[in-house]
């Protein structure tokens, strides 16, 4: 049988002795059926010791690979370094305009659109296209002048479009990016990082339609003009070529400008689990070595773990005032990314409410299951009522019964006591003045 790693050992025991020592204060037997489910969770993230894996030497000057089912870093090169990303820009800028528009509404161009300069499918000012063949266009073809047009047609103005684009950064956690334009051409104020470039395209292949289309190598659209371009030709050549090509690959979008170099975002799938990984300035095939160095290294070298079960009952906690406990279930699955080698310290625990109080609503937040990495937070998943629990009147009122009951029944008696003493009084005093009366008229 293999040992556990020492490291990892230790720190579940800390953990284990942590859980139940909180948990015998709390004196809750509930409670403590929890922690042992919880210890047996531990103990399967600890995994045989081997030797690490060495991590992946890429060219590229920033790049990044995150797991795209649970957003883990598995590698980061200057990940947070703010940097030029080049037309990897139309990936938001697709995944914005699929998320405010419709694939079927016609856009008809504008004046500014063939203004756009760099790569381009020559758009003419008044022709019609839908929104899907312009994002065919802006994806495959790479045209900037198809980003202008998306930016018009959804927001108005390229102004416009970047604020919304930014706002939907900020949303998707990739704080240190700043678009002036669509498409990617150099700005000072036009900025990334590889990090944040991964968080977009993980978002980006959630989107059906645009997943769909970054998976396109090839596409026709129509076109007014018989000279105007109509064949559309994926630049990724990860998706076809025979000496660059991957396997698995899908998606999702290259870039170059003098000032970026050679960009990507690379999408891959195997086994049921999907990759992104990303490179920023690069140069030459660097840039298909690079990004099939950090698929291979994320395919080769890590796992996914499921942890914890959406709508799985973990425990049953009792609810004050109410007719019935109450079971917890986890509101939504958790996946964890493990390496294949090495061990992991993984801790996890449990934080109830401190006290539940009826009536409960199916739904309701009553704790959580928090996971840490050392001391860096990794998740936090609510724990839910899985079913209402009404209030017993009885069992409001019983407290008031039982400290309230005692002295009311007391004053009872000491109200009846002193009414009979007084009309024991008034009998008295009846009976001596019948006395007086008697003792007169004898």
């Amino acid at each position: 049988m293999v040992e556990f790693d020492k490291r990892a050992r230790g720190a579940i025991t800390q953990n284990a002795q942590a859980l139940i020592e909180y948990n015998c204060l709390q004196g809750d037997v509930v409670r403590k059926r929890l922690v042992y489910l919880l210890l047996s969770v531990m103990l399967l993230v600890a995994l045989p010791p081997q030797a690490e894996a060495e991590e992946p030497q890429v060219m590229g000057e920033a790049a990044a690979l995150i797991d795209a089912q649970t957003g883990m870093l598995l590698y980061g090169k200057d990940a947070h370094k703010k940097m030029y990303p080049a037309s990897t820009t139309k990936v938001l800028t697709a995944l914005v305009a699929l998320e405010k528009a419709k694939a079927s509404d016609v856009v008809t161009i504008g004046a500014n659109p063939i203004h756009a300069g760099g790569t381009s499918i020559w758009l003419a000012e008044g022709e019609k296209l839908t929104l899907e063949e312009l994002l065919y266009a802006l994806m495959l073809n790479s045209a900037n002048d198809a980003g202008v047009a998306i930016a018009e047609h959804v927001s108005g103005s390229v102004e416009e479009f970047a604020k919304i684009s930014n706002e939907r950064a900020k949303q998707l956690g990739a704080k240190n990016t700043h678009f002036t334009n669509p498409h990617g051409m150099p700005n000072k104020d036009h900025y990334s990082t590889a990090y944040d470039m991964a968080l977009i395209g993980r978002e980006a292949m959630r989107n059906k339609e645009l997943r769909q289309i970054v998976t396109t190598v090839h596409h026709e659209i129509p076109r007014t003009d018989p000279e105007a371009q109509k064949y559309l030709f994926n630049h990724n050549k990860l998706l076809w070529s025979k000496v660059f090509g991957y396997q698995g690959a899908t998606g999702l979008k290259t870039g170059y400008t003098v000032e970026a170099g050679q960009c990507i975002i690379a999408s891959a799938e195997r086994d049921g689990r999907e990759l992104i990984a990303v490179v920023l300035r690069t140069e030459g095939n660097n840039l298909w070595t690079d990004a099939k160095i950090l698929l291979d290294y994320g395919f080769n070298n890590f796992q996914n773990r499921q942890l914890v079960y959406a709508g799985k009952v973990m425990t049953n906690l009792p609810v004050k005032y109410g007719k019935t406990s109450v079971n917890l279930v986890a509101s939504e699955n958790y996946f964890h990314t493990f390496p294949k080698q090495g061990a992991s310290d993984l801790q996890i625990n449990f934080e109830p409410q401190e006290e539940i109080l009826a009536p409960v609503v199916k739904g309701q937040i009553l704790g959580k299951v928090v996971l840490k990495d050392g001391e860096r937070p990794v998740a936090a998943i609510n724990l839910v009522a899985a079913e209402d629990v009404q209030r017993d009147w009885f069992a409001v009122f019983k407290p008031i019964l039982s400290w309230g009951l005692p002295p009311f029944l007391f004053l009872l008696w000491l109200r009846r006591r002193r009414r009979l003493l007084k009309i024991r009084r008034q009998r008295q005093a009846r009976r001596r003045q019948y006395a007086d009366y008697l003792q007169k008229i004898t």
